[in-house]
């Protein structure tokens, strides 16, 4: 198994493994053992909260719903969990704008240029069945390298936690 492998798989998939969008917290966990607590979104609320399981960052609601995968993909060495292990893999990274777009059209995955509200130096491909985004810095006279890959759900509502339901770990 690849980063590249594992991103294309995200791209055609949307999820790695247990992680992907509406799954609830304490379901990946019960697979891939606790999380990393990264904190929260706002400064005055707790939800919604980031954790991660090494370069897989998740945006969690109140619900414990995740909304909201970005894997990040600009370091040195890019850490994945391995699908179906409590396993995180370390891979070599940076990945480049034509390793990663070629490997999703071979997937099948027809990525398109994402044209709208690109920062300078920024270009992104979408994948066509899941929108899954993978965003690229570009420089000059240097080919593209990724930075992210990400997937997220819009139109979520929390379901309210029942009146003395036991603490999940995750927090009230």
């Amino acid at each position: 198994m690849t980063a590249l492998r594992t991103l294309v798989r995200f791209g055609s998939t949307a999820a790695i493994g247990p992680l992907r969008c509406g799954a609830t917290l304490n379901e990946i966990a019960a697979t891939l053992g606790p999380p990393w607590d990264i904190g929260r979104v706002g400064k005055r609320r707790r939800w919604p909260h980031l954790f991660s399981y090494g370069d897989a960052e998740l945006c969690v609601r109140r619900c414990r719903r995740v909304t909201l995968i970005s894997v990040q993909t600009w370091r040195d060495a890019i850490e994945l969990p391995v699908p179906g292990t409590a396993i995180l893999a370390t891979f070599a990274g940076p990945l480049t704008h034509t390793q990663v777009a070629a490997e999703l059209g071979a997937a099948g995955c027809r990525p398109g240029p994402v044209t709208l509200h690109q920062p300078p130096g920024q270009l992104a491909l979408q994948v066509e069945t899941t929108g899954d985004t993978f965003t690229f810095r570009a420089e000059a006279d240097a080919e593209p390298l990724l930075e992210s890959a990400g997937h997220w759900i819009s139109g979520h509502e929390c379901t309210p936690r029942a009146t003395g339901a036991p603490d999940d770990g995750f927090g009230a």
